[in-house]
């Protein structure tokens, strides 16, 4: 079955919708919290079901496994396909823990996918590997030049920094020149004169010889989902979380032919009609296409224009320019089931006028009677979820940025707190404010 059909036929279950709208966000509450129960335990290089109704392909027609019951694994390196649906009474969501290189070396480190709610996800098979690598650095104190060809008149792919880790993957009849891997589709040929010196012997490869990129199982896949499909206003859309540790190099993914490099965690959504939306809720990424690259910062979504080429590829197009999501629709997104600590960022600047250019205060000039107006202390000032110490912090303003509060409120701390929308708080002890504050509406509870 041609890959587009395929996709096609397994999105026809997203147009089911729920039978029971009483059943929700309950039913969905419980198939993430089978996640970080029944799945705390979940080995790397495996998918683990949360909630039915999730339906692995496999590439091997005998092979057979099932995810049947929360907690249930298979090997994703056994996954041509995957199919995370809603159904009557029951909602798909199902992780996946795997290795992942950067963009800049062979160091893997663990990330994670969640997909809930309606999702295809598409993996294409992956070229093997080379019967040998073994691992090299770069000696020379001036780094080294990577080479098209095993020759110093080749033209120059990259330039290699000194200690900067590689694989070998063969030599050169006669010695002298290594074909070796720096990044996931980055190889080419090295002086051997510049590099440690291998622990064993390499296979011997004509002067031509290329090498297929070492992509891991789930660092490059299509995938659909639905949009604007929330069963209910506590549940959340549809969609993939995608995450790396913030403390590692970024990873790096080709996602329906776009280039994510990623340290953090995106929330993405995609539709052939609609493109695709990757949103940045934590860390720093990059997105690149054909047309450009992109920088996000927690709080930021970026749309690609996706068109299918004629070998039924997904290609990525245009990119709009970064730009604030709506917090309020993904604060309720299930961060909570991934491996890493994270959260939905706040853009600040959607809310939040930035400190004045004269270096002065943003409230020497204001009249008793404008309207109330706060600015951070020299601390700075957490903006948290809700008024309450131990919410997550969203973002932080810096000294003497300011902001219109909408009201005042006491919170879990009994101290009051500036309420700047729904979700978005600010304790004024972490303040000094000017105008008229005293008709702000006094909340005697988070709302």
């Amino acid at each position: 079955m041609k890959r587009s059909a395929a996709l096609a036929l397994l999105l026809l279950s997203f147009a089911i919708a729920f039978a029971q709208e009483s059943s929700c966000p309950a039913m969905q509450d419980k198939a993430l919290s089978n996640i970080a129960e029944r799945c705390a335990e979940q080995e790397a290089g495996t998918v683990c079901l949360g909630g039915a109704t999730v339906t692995p392909v496999l590439r091997a027609p005998t092979q057979s496994a099932a995810l049947d019951a929360p907690g249930d694994t298979i090997a994703i390196a056994d996954i041509a396909w995957l199919s995370v649906s809603s159904e009557d009474e029951t909602w798909g969501a199902a992780r996946a823990l795997f290795p992942a290189y950067p963009a800049d070396s062979l160091t893997t480190s663990e990330s994670a996918l969640l997909a809930f709610g309606n999702v295809a996800l598409f993996l294409p098979d992956l070229v093997a590997p080379p019967a040998t690598l073994l691992d090299l650095k770069v000696t020379a104190p001036q780094g080294a030049n990577l080479r098209a060809h095993p020759s110093i008149e080749a033209p120059i792919i990259d330039r290699l920094a000194v200690s900067r880790g590689l694989k070998a993957s063969g030599r050169l009849a006669g010695g002298g020149w290594l074909l070796i891997h720096a990044a996931p589709d980055l190889s080419g040929w090295i002086s051997q004169t510049v590099v440690s010196k291998p622990d064993r012997d390499l296979p011997v490869f004509a002067p031509d010889a290329e090498s297929a990129p070492l992509w891991l199982p789930w660092q490059r896949f299509e995938f659909h989902s639905g949009m604007n499909d929330a069963p209910c206003a506590a549940a959340p859309e549809s969609g993939i979380l995608l995450q790396t540790s913030k403390l590692a190099a970024p990873r790096q993914f080709v996602l329906n032919g776009a280039r994510l490099t990623l340290a953090g965690t995106a929330w993405l959504q995609a539709q052939a009609s609609q493109g695709m939306l990757i949103h940045l809720l934590d860390g720093r990424a990059r997105v690149s296409t054909a047309a450009g690259d992109v920088d996000l910062s927690g709080g930021q979504f970026v749309q690609v224009m996706l068109a299918r080429a004629v070998d039924g590829e997904l290609i990525a197009g245009e990119s709009t320019p970064a730009e604030a999501y709506d917090y309020q629709d993904l604060s309720d997104l299930p961060i909570h089931a991934l491996p890493y600590a994270a959260r939905v960022s706040l853009d600040r600047y959607t809310l939040i006028k930035p400190a004045p250019a004269s270096g002065g205060s943003p409230l020497e000039a204001l009249e008793s009677t404008a309207p109330c107006t706060f600015s951070a202390v020299s601390a700075g000032a957490n903006i948290r979820s809700r008024p309450d110490p131990e919410a997550p912090v969203i973002a932080v303003m810096a000294y003497r940025e300011s902001a219109e509060p909408i009201a005042r409120g006491i919170g879990a701390d009994s101290l009051p707190w500036w309420k700047l929308a729904d979700r978005i708080w600010v304790r004024v002890d972490a303040t000094v404010f000017g105008g008229n504050c005293n008709d702000l509406p006094l909340l005697r509870a988070e709302s």
